[in-house]
């Protein structure tokens, strides 16, 4: 029985894609035929061992990689002259993503670079994601703000984050998370060669929560991306906010929080209403975090946070909150209020690649994996 070898033209075809390379480019620097090229990476022909050598170098990548069922690097952004697409992970020794989720993100990514390249298209983001900031949590709140000026939103209300990052370039993908990595919320990829990211977000959850993890793998890309600039410690080690010092993961969150819920903004709300520190309702505590897109947990500490709420208050409904989640499971009082796009921009190119009548192959196989992955669509 013969293996199939032809993972290893798909290697090829991703790392191409994930530099932003054309046939011709990748083919001039190792000296074939581009026809050869092609052949080699629709898994028709397989490379001899100097195209093997050749390739390693192009690409900067051991010749393992190459052969690999995922060629994607599992580690966190070592350097900032990397150009590979890196998963992103705060945690300085972070466990290995599941496989299934690792290659199920991969062959997503293949196939969103297929669709850009189909559709010719720019890869690269329209907002920055390296942006120097004070290492505390107002330097965390400030970036939040800054981020969202550079997505022209200011401290507006938004309803529909999901089209406010691909509206940006960003790319943002639900779908249902496979068997052993059921239970995580989010991951996030970044890629330096294109100033951009992925965003996987596990359709698995609450609208609400899968906000909030976008918005926290926002901000761990924002993060990250400034640890590796530096060659000293980001946050050294410090007591700050009654006891809980800042490490990457809490920037994170924090970024998060403010990102979706500005301090002007809440203010304002909570200022309109006339509503007093002791005056919180759980009624009213429900119909308020429905405007930010948040859970009522999550908008009851970011009220703590600012001091707009008593502390016997926040206790009283932080405990009908816990109660609530324990009878009821991982879903949010008053349901979920919030309707998103989910991969609009995906579709969006697939729509556009349909009409384009030497890629019908290719997009053939896309549908595939849409259809592999269960994918959600408008």
């Amino acid at each position: 029985m013969t293996a199939d070898l032809s993972f290893i033209g798909r290697n090829i075809r991703f790392l191409r894609r994930s530099r932003n390379w054309t046939l011709e480019d990748l083919s001039s620097r190792i000296d074939i035929h581009k026809v050869a090229l092609g052949r080699i990476e629709r898994g028709i022909n397989l490379p001899s061992a100097m195209v093997i050598y050749q390739l390693s170098t192009a690409f900067n990548v051991p010749v393992d990689t190459l052969f690999s069922p995922d060629p994607i690097h599992q580690a966190p952004v070592a350097t900032t002259e990397t150009t590979d697409t890196c998963f992103i992970s705060l945690d300085p020794e972070p466990a290995p993503l599941a496989a299934a989720l690792m290659n199920a993100c991969r062959e997503i990514m293949a196939a969103f670079h297929a669709l850009e390249d189909i559709c010719r298209v720019p890869k690269h983001a329209t907002v920055p994601l390296s942006i120097p900031f004070d290492p505390d949590y107002p330097g965390m709140e400030t970036l939040a703000a800054r981020m969202r000026t550079y997505l022209a939103t200011g401290d507006a209300v938004v309803f529909d984050y999901l089209e406010l990052f691909e509206n940006a370039g960003l790319r943002v993908i639900l779908f249902p998370f496979p068997r052993g990595a059921a239970s995580m919320e989010s991951v996030s990829f970044y890629e330096p060669a294109f100033h951009n990211a992925f965003f996987f977000i596990n359709a698995r959850n609450n609208t609400e929560k899968q906000l909030f993890s976008l918005a926290r793998e926002l901000g761990s890309i924002l993060v990250s991306n400034q640890m590796n600039r530096r060659k000293t410690p980001l946050f050294p080690p410090s007591e700050d906010d009654a006891g809980r010092p800042i490490n990457p993961a809490r920037a994170a969150g924090r970024f998060a929080s403010t990102f979706l819920m500005p301090e002007p903004a809440v203010r304002a709300t909570v200022g309109q209403l006339g509503v007093s520190k002791d005056a919180w309702s759980w009624d009213l505590l429900l119909r308020i975090k429905h405007r930010f897109g948040v859970s009522a947990q999550t908008f009851l500490y970011r009220l703590h946070e600012l001091d707009l709420i008593s502390g016997p208050t926040r206790n009283t409904l932080d405990t009908q909150i816990k109660d609530f989640y324990a009878a009821n499971g991982p879903i949010e009082p008053d349901a979920s209020r919030r309707c998103l796009t989910p991969n609009g921009r995906f579709f969006d190119l697939l729509l556009t690649a349909e009409t384009i009548k030497d890629a019908q192959c290719e997009v053939k196989n896309i549908h595939k994996i849409t259809v592999k992955y269960r994918f959600l669509s408008i």
